[in-house]
């Protein structure tokens, strides 16, 4: 054996005295070198079990055969919840408040495409014919309701064939209730014969196909209760006292010539009592005064005492005035109120005079009670339609005709 093996077999067994006697490999710690030298310097390799997960990116962590398992997670607890929320819709019961909020809302929405002014209009003659009937024309109005009286609605519309009524007046109400999609209620008032009034409700529906709009009757039309009457309340600013100064001025002074200008829509002269940016039209020359000079005559003035806070140049001026028609035989007498301003140390109108709304009255609700009429004016009922024909085929004037010879 040479000096050079000698020493490198010394040097591997001080390797293994270092080591306890154990040969380092692989999956030895062994220190940094190549074998045959060491480094003193060098910092010691870790295994890849000791190192440290927290450096490891979320990419590198579910990578590989883990993301398959992260899939599954996330599929499984949406398919959880997914499964919670059918539960809860299958068996929770909407309320009350959630259905009407529904319904309303549908209703709605369809209410601003129903054609109510094409609802009007076919309903006004069917109003007319349902509220006329008269056993001597019985089968008149049962051909003229024929287009109307569909399906199993009956030919006379309930109409038990017995007694006569005519309508001698009609309005119609534009403020249609929509109950559906394709539904609405129509309402309108007759005046009969003998003066008294009736309210009918028709309830119609639409079908509109391209630019047409065509109506039937979902049942036949009824009679309803009309309008209730009411009082309005007091108005507390009459219980101010009255600034009779100001008032005599307004009396004497200004509404005379103002209200002459005003009821002939004389502008040049209306301009002048006007705010500047105040417009009105007048009543167009229809009325005339009834006072001397052919201004129309005042006959009482309020206007309420500045209260502390208000202000002064600020008034509501109200008054009586009695307005002669243009043949100088009607006169009437009515109660107004106007808006004034002070501007300039003038007075001047900042309003067309309106309604004295709340002056009188109270706040209860009176006993109304069905209309009555003498039935002398209207004796001979007007047919329900204008002209009867003969069996000689010979069209012969209606009873109405007849009694104003």
């Amino acid at each position: 054996m040479t000096d050079h093996q000698s020493g490198g077999v010394a040097s591997s067994y001080a390797v293994e005295q270092e080591t306890g006697g154990k040969k380092t490999g692989k999956g030895a710690d062994a220190p940094t070198g190549n074998g045959w030298f060491h480094n003193p310097f060098a910092k010691p390799k870790t295994s890849s079990a000791a190192a440290d997960h927290s450096n490891v990116s979320s990419a590198q962590m579910w990578a590989g055969p883990r993301r398959g398992i992260l899939i599954r997670r996330l599929l499984g607890a949406f398919a959880v919840l997914l499964l919670l929320f059918l539960f809860v819709k299958v068996n929770g019961k909407a309320s009350k408040a959630e259905v009407r909020a529904e319904v309303d809302a549908r209703v709605k929405s369809s209410s601003k495409s129903f054609p109510r002014g094409a609802a009007v209009l076919w309903a006004a003659p069917l109003v007319k014919l349902f509220a006329t009937y008269d056993p001597a024309h019985a089968d008149d109005r049962s051909r003229a309701l024929q287009p109307y009286a569909v399906g199993s609605l009956d030919a006379q519309l309930g109409w038990n064939g017995q007694g006569s009524q005519s309508v001698i007046d009609l309005v119609m109400s534009d403020d249609v209730e929509v109950t559906g999609e394709n539904a609405g209620v129509v309402r309108a008032t007759v005046q009969v014969q003998d003066g008294s009034w009736r309210c009918v409700a028709v309830p119609v529906y639409t079908v509109r196909r391209g630019g047409s709009t065509a109506f039937g009757l979902t049942a036949a039309p009824v009679y309803v209760p009309c309008a209730g009457l009411t009082t309005p309340p007091r108005a507390d600013a009459q219980n101010k006292s009255n600034d009779s100064e100001l008032a005599q001025t307004f009396k004497s002074d200004l509404l005379p010539p103002f209200l002459a200008a005003w009821a002939q829509s004389d502008t040049d002269n209306l301009n002048r009592f006007l705010l500047p940016g105040t417009v009105s039209f007048g009543l167009g020359g229809a009325y005339t005064g009834a006072g001397d000079g052919g201004r129309p005559r005042v006959d009482s003035v309020y206007v309420p005492q500045v209260a502390k806070g208000e202000d002064p140049t600020h008034r509501t001026v109200t008054f009586t005035t009695t307005l002669l028609s243009t043949d100088g035989k009607a006169a009437q007498t009515s109660t107004y109120r106007v808006a004034v301003v002070k501007k300039n140390g003038q007075w001047y109108f900042a309003s067309d005079p309106t309604p004295a709304v709340g002056s009188v009255g109270g706040d209860q609700l009176p006993d109304v009670q069905p209309s009555e009429g003498s039935g002398g004016m209207y004796s001979h009922s007007p047919a329900p339609y204008p002209r009867a024909t003969t069996s000689t085929g010979v069209q012969q004037p209606s009873p109405a005709a007849s009694a104003t010879r």
